[in-house]
Formats: C-alpha cells, structure tokens, sequence
C-alpha cells in the first residue's frame, strides 16, 4: 500500500485507498457544487476537493468508508491537496482497517486488565461501585473512543489510555503527597473524561456529536456519574466531591470549566490531566526528528517550537 506520507511532498498522480474523515458539500462561484473532504490513512491526512459530484457520490463518500481515490496531489497555498477526479466503493476485507487509523500503544486484553487493576486499589467501596459501574454500563465505548478529534489522544482507545495514564501518575503523585485521598484521584481519573463517550460520534473518522457541541464532555460526564451515582446511593458528599472535580478538571473557565478546583485533588487532576495531554501533543510533534532538530511551532503549547533532546 502507498501510503500518503510518500505522497504528500513530491505530490503528482494518486490512485489507492484512503479513509473519508469528513465530506461536506459546497457551491462554488460559478454556481457548479462540489465535495469538500478530509482523507486519511495511518501516515496523516490531506485536504481533497472533488469540483464535479457524479450520481452515487454521496453514497459512497461517507465518513467513516475505506474508498479508492484516483487524483493528483499538488501544492496549494504551502500546503499539500488532492484533486479528486473519481472516488471508487471498496468492500469490507479487501483492506486492513488499521492501515487507516491509529490505536492506543496496548492491546484490548491488556487495557481490560490495567482497569481492572486501578479499580481494586480504590479502598472506598462507594467510589470504587461508582467507577466500576459506569465504565461497566459504557464499556464498549469507553474501552474504544478516542479522547479528541485531533488534539491528544486522537485515536482508538484514547480515552481509557489517557485516562490510565492520569491513575498510573497518581499512584506515584500519592506516595510522595501522603495528605492526599488516593481513592478520589484514582476514581477521578477513571472518570474524568467519560463525557467523551458521547461528546464523539464514534471510533473512525470520529468528529463531534450535537450533544458533544452544545453540551461538551465536562458536563456531560458530570451528569453521568452524577446520575449514576444517585441511582447507586453513593453517599451525597462523595459523589458531590467526585463530580466537583470532573467538572473542575480543565482548571479554569476559559479552558470548559465551570468551576475552578476546591479540593487538593480535583487540583492535582486538573494538573495531571494537563501533562498527560500536553506530553502526547509534544511526542506526536517530535517523533519524526532527530536529536538536536526543533518542531514546528505547536499552538497548544503557547505557539512554540520545541526541540528534541533524546
């Protein structure tokens, strides 16, 4: 398979399979309508306009469908796009899915297990039924949804991995603060992104759903686990300090939080969770170079370049 990295520079003719992530419908001056899409394979993605729609276009270039595309890429305003000529169905089995979009770095069985495992260390029975039981009434999408459409975490399984990533740091966070509850940090990070499962439309070509637009995830996820929680008769107090800090977990207004953190560990969340995805931006942004090579500037990082150093 030719894979879009080796295309993207030297540009010229393409013909080969590619994963419709977006397509939206525009008129151009003239009046004639065209299609406007993002594809994709594991390599990265490009911008695609196809100026002239044919009958059976639409049932065909659906986000989230492997198609063959035949057209040329070439470069417009610094950047590469495909010029699509004719976009071809292609049937289930004759190309390799994860040749189109990228999963976490652990297996299913092992991201099974390493919940599992976080979840028996949570010591409060109530937080512990609370956790469980709502990744439990989720869990295929929550073992499976991707933490974001681009920014961190883009990918299948984001969500449970970021979200492990935050509980295996706040193990090590906790031995070396000792004042702080193991037991709210452990659950809060398990829980602080479950929004997500309905703020994203799916696994492939995932982008956002209207309740994920309007809503967003810090609400969503709050009413959640709050509803949950009152079903379950979680003790009043633990579910409100639970949901303070999934609605706390952004930090600041600004940035989706309604509220700012009030306790010692909706703080320290807010601040892991931060890491944890600033650190997955910045791999994504140097894994291509060298030692000593600088990245290009990265606006989620105060629009600076980064240089790599190991």
């Amino acid at each position: 398979m030719t894979y879009l990295k080796d295309m993207l520079e030297e540009g010229g003719p393409f013909n080969g399979p590619l994963l419709v992530k977006t397509c939206e419908r525009g008129v151009a001056s003239n009046g004639s309508a065209y299609l406007s899409l993002t594809l994709t394979d594991i390599s990265g993605s490009i911008s695609g306009k196809k100026w002239s729609i044919e009958d059976g276009d639409m049932d065909i270039i659906v986000p989230g469908q492997v198609v063959r595309v035949e057209g040329n890429i070439f470069k417009y305003k610094g950047s590469p796009q495909l010029k699509i000529e004719t976009v071809y169905p292609m049937e289930k089995g004759s190309y390799d899915i994860n040749d189109f979009y990228l999963s976490c770095p652990i297996g299913d069985e092992e991201l099974y297990k390493e919940v599992e495992e976080i979840l028996s260390q949570i010591q409060d029975e109530d937080l512990k039924t609370l956790a469980s039981t709502v990744i439990k009434e989720n869990q295929e999408r929550y073992m499976t949804y991707p933490a974001a459409v681009s920014v961190h975490h883009a990918y299948r399984a984001g969500i449970v991995y970021h979200s492990l990533s935050i509980a295996k740091d706040a193990l090590l966070i906790c031995s070396r603060y000792p004042s702080l509850n193991q037991d709210y940090l452990l659950a809060g990070a398990l829980l602080h992104d479950v929004g997500k499962i309905k703020e994203m439309s799916g696994v492939i070509a995932s982008n956002y759903t209207l309740e994920g637009n309007l809503l967003g995830h810090i609400s969503i996820g709050a009413e959640m686990v709050m509803e949950t929680g009152e079903r379950l008769k979680t003790p009043k107090d633990k579910l409100t300090v639970i949901t303070h800090m999934i609605l706390a977990h952004h930090g600041q207004p600004d940035f989706g939080s309604p509220v700012l953190p009030q306790t010692p560990e909706a703080y320290v969340l807010h601040v892991l969770d931060d890491l944890d995805s600033k650190m997955n931006i910045l791999d994504n942004a140097l894994k291509d170079l060298k030692v000593g090579e600088f990245s290009t500037r990265i606006p989620f990082l105060e629009g600076k370049a980064f240089l790599k150093t190991k």
